[in-house]
């Protein structure tokens, strides 16, 4: 099975497999027929393949007589910036994201600084599958202009859109695993003009990655090692483009990436009005949150492109999901995991608290995951013995399949950006929530597996 997703995340997929050196010019030009030859603002993360990418990329959108703003290598919020502050037609992020090393993908970014919505992705693929492609004339092909200028003002903008005075006098002392990833030099800025000491770990900018990109507890226990033989108020995992984070607390414990949204609305919701939106996937202690807040909780399809157009629709206060992806809008379009630690350090030097305070004060309840390997013809096959196991129970059809209870729901999706499935539960009791998900995940491998066998037989 060749391994290419494409979405409204983007087309991403394997390198050398099915994210060949054709597929990207081909979906290149057609994101410079899209933007019609405007400005396409371009960025791209710190993995080896990421340097073919960008060269084809670049190739593609000069023949369609764009004007190319080349960042280099950047952290995709600060394209979106970049998008925003040059009034461009549009942005590719080169990136993988939380992807292991062996893939890689293009994020396409509209003139308002988010992803694609479901609509745009859809023009988006029918130039594409068209081949429809505005070809310039060689005298309207235009050199591409190299420059970290919308960067700098991206850093500084980050750094206006919290109480920076209020930060600098707790002097916070953050540990920060950049994963050698694109955010690494923009991360040490943004800590240093917050007047916090830095403790880096893998900040490698052009080395391989140390761990699995995603900021999750189990990569991140290196992290978790070093925070626990160093004076620091909290470690901070980041994701190889900048988009997600995860918390480890003074002590040394890996927290889930799950707490990163409610951690910032907690705090955002005293700032500004405005509901929170979130996805289908995403544990229930943001809802808590917001109704403690008297505030809206909206849940769509997973993935940032429906979570942010549906949050920039409803001007919602933040946004996110249970990946550590955050939004905090108006500042940020897009998933932005400085802006989010930013955030969190306001929130407890606003608070006069610790980080660990901060954290004792989300709701508490157990959620578990897993990924199961599954190609497209056993996901439906899956839902269906989902569906017809919980039988008694009305579910939400609009991604994937969700169970709600009073205590509990269940959530079984095939991945936007992966070949699995996705098993979620999450209770208010552990012993509800090992339960829900056990029988969830014993149905749903005996489904992939039993369809695996027809098909070799």
């Amino acid at each position: 099975m060749r391994q290419l997703k494409i979405g409204t995340s983007g087309v991403r997929g394997v390198v050398g497999d099915a994210m060949t050196p054709e597929l990207i010019v081909n979906f290149a030009c057609a994101f410079g027929t899209y933007c019609d030859g405007g400005t396409v603002v371009v960025g791209r993360d710190t993995r080896p393949s990421s340097v073919m990418l960008h060269s084809a990329v670049l190739a593609a959108l000069i023949s369609t007589g764009a004007q190319v703003i080349d960042l280099g290598v950047c952290p995709t919020p600060a394209v979106s910036f970049g998008v925003r502050s040059a009034g461009a037609a549009g942005g590719i992020s080169i990136t993988g994201s939380h992807n292991d090393a062996n893939w890689n993908a293009l994020k396409f970014i509209g003139s308002e600084g988010a992803l694609l919505n479901a609509a745009n992705s859809e023009e988006l693929l029918d130039i594409y599958h068209a081949s429809a492609f505005l070809l310039a004339p060689w005298p309207g092909l235009r050199r591409p202009c190299e420059t970290t200028e919308p960067v700098e003002r991206y850093v500084a903008g980050l750094c206006r859109a919290v109480d920076s005075e209020v930060i600098r006098a707790r002097r916070f002392r953050v540990a920060v695993d950049f994963c050698n990833g694109a955010a690494t030099a923009v991360g040490r800025r943004v800590l240093a003009d917050l007047g916090c000491s830095l403790i880096p770990l893998n900040d490698d900018a052009g080395g391989s990655f140390a761990h699995a990109p995603a900021p999750s507890p189990d990569n991140m226990r290196q992290l978790a090692a070093l925070m626990r033989s160093v004076d620091a108020d909290l470690g901070a995992a980041l994701n190889v483009d900048g988009d997600r984070i995860g918390f480890v607390t003074s002590d040394g414990t890996a927290l889930s990436e799950e707490l990163a949204l409610p951690l910032v609305a907690r705090h955002i919701f005293r700032k500004r009005p405005g509901p929170v939106v979130t996805n289908l996937s995403t544990s229930r202690m943001v809802e808590l949150v917001a109704r403690e807040h008297g505030r809206d909780c909206i849940r769509t399809m997973v993935g940032e492109g429906h979570v942010m157009d549906r949050a920039l629709t409803d001007r919602a206060a933040v946004a996110g999901e249970g990946n550590g992806g955050v939004g905090v809008l108006p500042d940020a379009p897009t998933f932005d995991a400085l802006l989010t630690l930013a955030t969190v350090l306001e929130a407890a030097a606003t608070e006069d608290c610790d980080f660990d305070a901060l954290v004792s004060r989300a709701p508490r309840l157990f959620i578990r995951k897993a990924e199961l390997p599954c190609g497209p013809d056993s996901v439906y096959r899956a839902l269906d013995m989902l569906r017809a196991r919980y039988a008694d129970t009305r579910p939400d059809l609009s991604d994937g399949i969700r169970f709600d209870w009073p205590d509990a729901w269940l959530h079984i999706r095939a991945s936007n950006t992966e070949p699995l499935l996705r098993v979620i539960a999450e209770a208010d009791t552990e012993v509800r929530a090992d339960q829900l998900f056990d029988q969830a995940l014993t149905t749903a491998r005996r489904a992939v597996w039993a369809h695996g066998g027809r098909q070799g037989a």
